[in-house]
């Protein structure tokens, strides 16, 4: 080669991909990121960034039909929605416990024990729902199956009852989403929402057939319903997003194709075992069988355990299909890893697989699941049941005063006291609860936990846990059944002054 000339560029082609390198050896690609490429492999890979809106606009409700087909039809999206429900709420609902305190910061106790008396008596079947139908917690356990199901929930408060507070659960159809333009008043309507110039919602748009308090368009009837009127229940997954995308939408694909395969293996396991074949004769005479049906199909009566003697020139060939074989069990296991990964839960708890599970690992998955679940436990205390609770205690104080403390109802004006309040979701026991207590006597010896914080973390209200074992210990001592309890000594550190 001559002083100064460079080394010819390369061009190699590979499986119908170009790659140009220079003399350096870097391909152009290279130079970017590899997913900005435009290379054969990824041709059909959007090059767009694809607004919420117009996924919401052309996808919503394709997602949610086919989100509510699998639920019907597919054993593991009702896996999964029934899991949603065990573990957000559980059998016995959140726990609410008041927290008013009085000026130097101790419990208010009388106050506290009228407004959950009150609330949980609210909460009753009869009490909160419209219908009369529904408990609070049967309520929650409802909402969250939908918007899992469906990706949202709507929930409309109306002045009924004895408490003037009740609620009512809509079907996220009546909100269309192809409802969308400019209202009278100036305000735009997306997806049925009517949001101001901050994309607030100021009202929503359900159907109706109630010609009294709708108004009709395009020959259906719109109920107008202010936003301060209705919770929108729904997990947000993108800036502005104005309505809830089901949670399977990432895993129905997959869960579609594995229910199919299911279907057809299960089908080609009974044809295999069925040991069917096909009757041929060389003289081309063909076999006449048993009998004919009505569309003149030939019949061949079969006994299991029995022999048959064929025809002259009659010959049978067996038709014996051998799938599912081995890797059956290997593909479904790899496919519900998958959907359990979209799904946001663990693959042996989604296909009740427990078969390479040991404690170890068990307890690893345990924890990620429950990280999981106390964090949409966070989500709907934030965005349904305290909202709830405020607006029923401000019925409470202004309208009904239910709340009576010594035959006095509560004051108005002392309503940001009465608002501090926790809900405590449901907790879960290990499987070697054994193992947990020893480490837990250890962290309480070495001053890192409390007992309270233990008791919160099993779902229970340690003021309720004192007061029972306190009521125990008197009942029993005038039953004159009570002994000391044996109290664990758990191993000390030593102490560094000695």
């Amino acid at each position: 080669m001559k002083p100064g000339q460079t080394k010819p560029r390369v061009r190699v082609k590979m499986n119908s991909s170009a790659f140009k390198l220079d003399q350096r050896g870097y391909t152009e690609a290279a130079r970017s990121y590899g997913a900005a490429g435009g290379d054969d492999f990824i041709h059909s890979w959007l090059k767009q960034p694809e607004s919420i809106d117009s996924l919401i606009k052309n996808s919503l409700s394709i997602l949610r039909a086919r989100s509510r087909e699998q639920v019907q039809n597919n054993d593991y999206a009702r896996r999964f929605i029934g899991m949603v429900k065990t573990h957000v709420v559980g059998p016995d609902g959140f726990v609410f416990q008041a927290r008013t305190t009085d000026l130097d910061g101790t419990l208010d106790k009388l106050a506290n024990d009228a407004i959950e008396d009150n609330f949980n008596d609210w909460s009753k079947r009869g009490n909160c729902d419209v219908t009369g139908r529904l408990s609070f917690k049967e309520m929650q356990r409802l909402i969250v199956s939908t918007v899992a199901e469906d990706g949202e929930c709507f929930v409309i408060r109306s002045m009924g009852g004895q408490y003037k507070y009740q609620l009512q659960l809509l079907d996220v159809e009546q909100l269309p989403v192809k409802y969308s333009g400019n209202h009278t008043n100036g305000n735009l309507i997306k997806f049925g929402v009517e949001i101001d110039v901050f994309g607030k919602p100021v009202a929503y748009h359900f159907t109706s057939d109630q010609n009294g308090d709708s108004y009709p368009l395009g020959g259906v009837h719109y109920r107008r319903v202010p936003a301060e009127d209705v919770y929108h229940v729904y997990l947000p997954e993108k800036v502005n997003q104005k309505r809830g995308i089901p949670w399977m939408s990432t895993a129905l694909l997959r869960m579609k194709m594995l229910n199919g395969f299911e279907d057809a293996a299960l089908v080609n396991a009974r044809v295999g075992a069925s040991k069917m074949g096909f009757f041929t004769s060389a003289d081309g005479r063909g076999y006449e069988g048993d009998s004919r049906d009505a569309d003149g199909s030939i019949i061949s009566e079969v006994t299991p355990g029995t022999l048959e003697q064929l025809p002259d020139g009659v010959d049978f060939k067996t038709f014996d299909p051998t799938y599912p074989s081995n890797e059956f069990g290997t593909f479904v296991s790899n496919a519900l890893r998958g959907i359990s990964s979209g799904l946001g839960v663990s693959y042996h708890k989604l296909g009740n697989d427990l078969s390479s599970v040991n404690y170890s690992s068990g307890r690893l998955g345990e924890l990620e699941d429950r990280e999981t679940w106390k964090t949409l436990q966070d989500w709907l205390t934030d965005t349904f049941l305290v909202p709830v609770y405020e607006d029923w205690l401000v019925v409470q104080l202004n309208v009904t005063e239910n709340i009576k403390v010594n035959g006095s109802a509560l004051k108005p004006d002392r309503e940001l006291k009465y608002k501090k309040v926790t809900f405590q979701g449901r907790r879960w026991q290990w499987v070697d609860p054994q193992k947990e207590v020893n480490a837990q006597e250890k962290q309480i010896a070495l001053g890192l936990r409390s007992r309270s914080d233990i008791i919160r973390e099993q779902g229970r209200d340690p003021d309720d846990v004192w007061l029972e074992m306190q009521r125990e210990k008197e009942r029993m001592k005038d039953l004159g059944i009570y002994s000391e309890p044996i109290t664990a000594q758990p191993n000390m550190m030593p102490d560094p002054d000695n």
